[in-house]
């Protein structure tokens, strides 16, 4: 123990003193923060859609008052979308835009309740999907929402205000299913989108409106076309109604609620987090490489590499000891350098528009961001270490730093201009696959996961250190 001790100091020692290290690690800090910047000022998204969605397949009748309470178990839901929605509906009259409120499930979101596009309640505990009981009490304009799993024990969601609803609104069970956005790769850093109806379909029994009047009557409300939008591609079915005894059957598409609500805007496929890391710790890996390569092969250089084999002749502990040391110190300063970025990126894209209700608002403290930035110091310490590998094989600085240029910097560039094929083979079998443990969500131009990532490039890095190690230990001998 005392001789990896003694290794470690003599490697930090040799580490700090170099004139070159603390060179290197400013210009880590500096290319990271100011690529950060570059990046992030140079981003920008702009919406252009409304900022509420109202329209829905609607079977319904009408109240006597502004009192009484509507029950309605959905027996089933078709998967169409996973913000599809199901459920019971309190309306002035039939017209897009008119104030409601809604008690709703959801195939992927669970059970929501809304009100005029402006206000929305998640309910808590296990009545996440169909098979499950709704039921909405109104009271005026204050209507309170429940659900329950059997129909006996009742959970209460939440109380919210429609004011506009008339004494006299239309109370039934409506059913739609927003559009889906189909993703295509057009090219390496190329990706369309266009949208597909999805047409939602819902099954209703022990439906019990005790006040309503008349009989059951079906409406398609439809929203209205956006001003100067060009024709959908495709346009989505009529929604159908079917009544038989004691149940309903309900088709439709569309969506129902405000921007950031119920699914409503979502925004498009942007990874916020990865954007505000991965240019700058490309960037920064610059450095590394050649803080990496230097901190072996000028040893070799200045022959001091035989005193160092002399003080210390277990060579694998050396090599070893290097390793610790440097990528340590790398991640440390790696380490704060992605905190800084990630905080200095954040005021950019909410000014240039990535911000609530369209997109998250990532905090440093999220699971997926905490992954994010450690796993990018993590990738320029690997980095740093894979480089010092390769200098301890080539023992000649200019044709390891050449190597290490090519394959983290050369080779990622070139293929985001090729093909799609290169580009995921380079994204998912090369040393910059570890660039992947930032990602916080998957999108169709990922080539592979965070950790499969990351493990690729551990991998590398075991193979060349030992590699290195043989080299050191039996081919020097």
């Amino acid at each position: 123990m005392s001789g990896t001790v003694r290794a470690l100091r003599a490697e930090w020692t040799k580490l700090r003193s170099v004139r070159s290290t603390p060179l290197a690690l400013l210009a880590l800090l500096g290319l990271l923060l100011l690529m950060t910047v570059a990046s992030a000022s140079g981003s920008e998204f702009s919406y252009g859609g409304p900022d509420a969605y109202d329209g829905v397949s609607f079977a319904h009748r009408t109240t006597g008052d502004d009192q009484g309470t509507y029950t309605a178990r959905v027996a089933a839901q078709r998967d169409s979308h996973a913000w599809a929605k199901a459920g019971l509906l309190l309306k002035d009259g039939t017209a897009s835009g008119s104030s409601y409120a809604a008690l709703m499930v959801t195939p992927g979101h669970g059970v929501r309740m809304m009100a005029d596009g402006k206000h929305e309640l998640t309910a808590g505990g296990e009545d996440t999907d169909a098979p499950v009981w709704l039921r909405l009490r109104r009271d005026g304009a204050r209507v309170t929402g429940y659900v329950s799993r059997d129909g006996r024990a009742w959970h209460r969601v939440g109380t919210l205000t429609a004011s506009g609803l008339p004494a006299a609104a239309e109370a039934g069970v409506f059913v739609t299913s927003p559009e889906r956005a189909v993703e295509k790769r057009t090219g390496p850093t190329q990706v369309t989108a266009h949208p597909e109806p999805t047409v939602g379909r819902a099954v209703f029994d022990h439906v019990y409106f005790p006040d309503a009047q008349a009989g059951w009557r079906h409406t398609d409300v439809v929203q209205p076309p956006e001003a100067n939008a060009p024709p959908p591609d495709a346009v989505a079915p009529a929604g159908t109604f079917h009544r038989a005894a004691t149940r309903i059957t309900l088709t439709g598409s569309g969506d129902l609620g405000g921007l950031g609500m119920g699914g409503v805007g979502d925004g498009p496929g942007i990874d916020l987090v990865k954007q505000s890391l991965d240019d700058g710790i490309q960037l920064a890996a610059l450095a590394v490489i050649a803080l990496g390569v230097l901190s072996v092969t000028s040893e070799y250089r200045t022959g001091t590499v035989r005193t160092t084999f002399t003080a210390s002749p277990a060579r694998g502990r050396v090599l070893a000891a290097k390793a610790v040391v440097l990528g340590a110190t790398v991640f440390a300063v790696g380490l704060v350098g992605s905190v800084a970025a990630f905080l200095l990126a954040r005021p950019y894209q909410r000014e240039n528009g990535f911000r609530p209700p369209l997109f998250d608002d990532p905090s440093l403290t999220d699971p997926g961001s905490v992954r994010a930035v450690v796993g990018s110091a993590a990738f320029l310490a690997l980095i740093a270490v894979l480089s010092l590998g390769v200098g301890a094989l080539l023992r000649r600085t200019v044709p390891a730093v050449v190597l290490m240029f090519v394959t983290v910097v050369v080779l990622p560039i070139v293929a985001s201009t090729t093909s799609i094929t290169l580009d995921e083979v380079v994204g998912s079998a090369t040393p910059v696959a570890g660039m992947a443990i930032q990602q916080t969500r998957q999108l169709i131009d990922d080539a592979t996961t965070p950790w499969a990532g990351f493990a690729v490039l551990c991998l590398y890095v075991a193979v060349v250190l030992g590699a290195a190690q043989w080299r050191l230990t039996r081919r020097d001998a």
